[in-house]
């Protein structure tokens, strides 16, 4: 047995595509593999920007042989009374070409049926590769696609060279037009500057492919690089650095070299987080900090192609493309912060900017802003005089004219917080307004004030509702208002507040302020599906969410504590669970042919109406039940409830008067879970 390794050398590949593309490759690689019955150790990927590289370990030098019993027809249509084989059984080996004498009975899932041992030889490993890796490379899903010369297949990237090597044969085969061979490259500028793709390299043997482009400057490993970077920070003193650049610079590059550049001080007056944006988004450096000290003028660089002779050069023209977006953003921030412009005169230009066609400006959207605060008040989420509410709302969105923003659009939110800091009356605020935005994805930081989980709801609502209005709901993998990341913001945010919020209520006060509720019905089932796949991803199974997701519409952590009291008391006691379940599912059924839960109790024919319907009453209007336990024991009083009452007597008034009672009660079990939906099996 030997190592496989297949390299795909291409123009550059964007480094956000290059982490899901070594990992689809992993996944059909494996996948194939095992299709095909070829059996390995390991499949490892590595990437640089140009290069996809994954290496097999150990693969056996055949495909294991199959025995494999056909399926044909059932032995009482194969079989003749004689005990001779049918017609049909006769054409089933005709069809596979076997003679009759290779024809049994064998029985599958308990059922006998004709049958025959089908026996396949392995074929070499190196004639299963020639036709499945083509296959592999040509079915990647693409984040992006691009076409080049007469080819009409695609790739990310237009293709250069390929490798395909088992031990050291090449395995032959040819897609876009490339021949396979055993043939790489180094590094573009480092291992020979004067040919477009650097260096040719011959390649030994797939074991020695990483070892040698090593020698050619490419370190293929991007582990290798992150561990090199790292140990450079390290010698800057740099301990703590943001690994969401880390993790996208070691794709800009095959051999690592950090470099040290600087600017003025007087940069240093633009806000901190002003400086790290500029670096980080948009150079891709590494700002420097001093401890105690903050952040010094100064900021390391990853390069890829640093000699002795162009390293100077390299650095004066980074430094060179910074001071220039730095400028920029001192001039657009000297004019923000004039003294002569109040903040909050920002916001009367928000009059100009449009939200969405039909739906204002960002102006109109402030003003709803305002009234949904006023709303979540009267829902009692907040206690704060209405003039407070009003202004944050106002100064809200008031950023996003200001010159700082329409420069650099990442810093919404940063800049109006920032903004509002600079004076007495709108500090207040300041915090509220940064935090608005928050979550921004489904790991990230969620407000730590009760002003801004309340202004990012409002704007949420707004959104979401707005949106829907206008028809554009996401569709397939098309989001481009965020929707959905705004309703699971709206989850996470609710969850973490424990507080509660009837979503209906909101978004039927979002829609009155419309004066339609055109796709609101679409909009119910978007929340929906949200909900329920979050507390999925809080590690619900399919059933249970689906028994509690209607609570998390009007109090999201309870949805989640009464879920997992579920959970547990199935575990624990089986039986009666499974007692409240049923009985439970029972209540539902009819209850659902009730005309109203309005009962009248002088219709009540058997004590154990009375005492059942006092019961119940009690724990609906009790705000500190015992849950499950107050469910069992109104379940064992159903046991005698249902032997003793028949519910569908002739007498309609009085057969109207218990479905009424059960749809009363009914109203107790769903307040936990809607029952039915959850699966029952020992």
């Amino acid at each position: 047995m030997y190592s496989y390794c297949l390299e795909i050398g291409c123009e550059e590949i964007p480094a956000r595509f290059i982490k899901p593309l070594c990992e689809d490759l992993k996944l059909r690689f494996s996948n194939v593999f095992q299709e095909h019955r070829l059996v390995f150790d390991s499949i490892y990927t590595y990437a640089t920007y140009r290069r996809l590289v994954v290496v097999v370990t150990n693969l056996e030098s055949r495909q294991t042989d199959e025995s494999l019993y056909i399926k044909g027809p059932p032995r009482n249509i194969g079989l003749n009374d004689d005990g001779s084989f049918s017609q049909a059984a006769l054409g089933f080996a005709k069809k596979f070409n076997v003679l009759e004498h290779d024809l049994l009975i064998r029985a599958f899932q308990d059922k006998e049926h004709v049958s025959f041992l089908k026996e396949t030889v392995g074929l070499d490993t190196t004639v299963v590769l020639a036709t499945i890796v083509p296959q592999i490379i040509q079915s990647l899903p693409l984040p992006i696609a691009m076409r080049w010369g007469s080819h009409t297949e695609s790739f990310i990237r237009p293709i250069h060279w390929l490798l395909s090597l088992y031990g050291k044969t090449v395995v032959d085969f040819s897609v876009f037009g490339i021949h396979a061979g055993n043939v790489s490259y180094g590094h573009r500028m480092l291992s020979d500057a004067t040919h477009s793709l650097g260096r040719s390299v011959s390649i030994i043997s797939a074991d020695t492919l990483l070892d040698q482009l090593q020698e050619h400057y490419v370190m293929v490993d991007e582990s290798k690089r992150y561990a090199m970077i790292v140990e450079l920070l390290h010698k800057h003193e740099q301990e703590i650095y943001d690994k969401a650049l880390l993790d996208e610079v070691i794709y800009l590059t095959e051999y690592p070299v950090l470099l040290k550049g600087t600017f003025e001080s007087r940069y240093l007056e633009l806000p901190e987080f002003v400086l790290i944006e500029c670096m980080k988004t948009h150079q891709r450096y590494f700002p420097v900090f001093h401890k105690g000290k903050g952040l010094l003028p100064s900021f390391l660089f990853v390069a890829d192609n640093v000699t002795h002779d162009n390293e100077a050069t390299i650095i004066k023209g980074n430094q060179r493309v910074l001071t220039a977006r730095l400028e920029d953003a001192l001039f657009f921030y000297k004019k923000d912060t004039d003294p002569s412009v109040l903040f909050e005169s920002f916001s009367e230009r928000l009059k100009g900017v449009v939200f969405q066609k039909q739906c204002g400006s960002m102006y109109d959207k402030q003003d709803r802003l305002a009234t949904i605060l006023l709303f979540f008040k009267s829902q009692a989420l907040i206690d704060l005089d209405d003039h407070f509410l009003k202004r944050l709302a106002y100064l809200s969105k008031a950023d996003l004219v200001t010159q700082m923003v329409v420069e650099f659009p990442s810093l919404q939110g940063k800049m109006g917080s920032h903004y509002a800091s600079l004076t007495d009356d709108n500090t207040f605020y300041a915090q509220a307004i940064l935090e608005q935005y928050l979550p921004t994805g489904p790991d990230s930081d969620l407000p730590q004030s009760n002003l801004g989980a309340l202004l990012a709801l409002a704007d949420r609502f707004d959104t979401v509702v707005y949106s829907f209005f206008n028809g554009a709901k996401p569709t397939g993998s098309q989001d481009p208002l965020g929707l959905r990341r705004a309703i699971n913001g709206i989850y996470r945010i609710l969850k973490d507040r424990q507080w509660s919020c009837d979503i209906h209520a909101v978004c039927d006060y979002c829609y009155s302020l419309i004066g339609s509720e055109k796709h609101r019905r679409a909009l119910n089932d978007f929340i929906f599906g949200r909900f329920h796949g979050m507390l999925e991803g809080d590690g619900f199974s399919h059933d249970v969410a689906d028994s509690i997701v209607h609570l998390a519409f009007t109090n999201i952590s309870l949805a989640i504590e009464k879920g997992q009291a579920l959970c547990a008391y199935k575990d624990s006691d089986f039986d009666q669970f499974k007692m409240v379940s049923e009985t439970a599912v029972r209540v539902h059924r009819l209850a659902v042919k009730a005309d109203s839960t309005v009962v009248k109790d002088d219709l009540f024919e058997h004590d154990i109406e009375k005492t059942l319907f006092d019961s119940v009453s009690l724990l609906l209007k009790s705000s500190n039940g015992r849950g499950l336990v107050d469910l069992v024991a109104i379940s064992k009083q159903f046991t005698v409830y249902f032997d003793e009452v028949l519910v569908m007597v002739d007498d309609v008034q009085v057969r109207d008067n218990r479905l009424r009672f059960l749809a009363f009660c009914d109203r107790l079990f769903l307040q936990f879970a809607d029952f039915e939906k959850i699966v029952i099996a020992q």
